[in-house]
């Protein structure tokens, strides 16, 4: 299958980088990469759903924090302090 897609400079630059490894085939390059994100987000995916408890937990305790006024935004450090 032949498809023509546009990619910045710094993307073409990492992607020749990369196909060096497949002896300069960008095909074979890209073709792993897209595959190795499915890999990734299938993982990130069954990590989620084994501890969906305790990030469920740690939501909830931080949502409580900042209802009750206990936490801070990034933004209102940033302010408070100038930057």
């Amino acid at each position: 299958m032949v498809r023509q897609i546009e990619i910045d400079e710094d993307t073409d630059r990492i992607l020749g980088e990369l196909a060096q490894t497949y002896e300069g085939d960008l095909s074979k390059a890209l073709a792993d990469l897209v595959h190795a994100h499915d890999s990734v987000e299938c993982f990130l995916d069954e990590i989620e759903e084994i501890h969906r408890s305790s990030l469920s937990a740690q939501v909830e305790r931080a949502e409580r924090g900042f209802r009750e006024g206990r936490f801070t935004t990034w933004d209102e450090v940033k302010q408070r302090n100038g930057l």
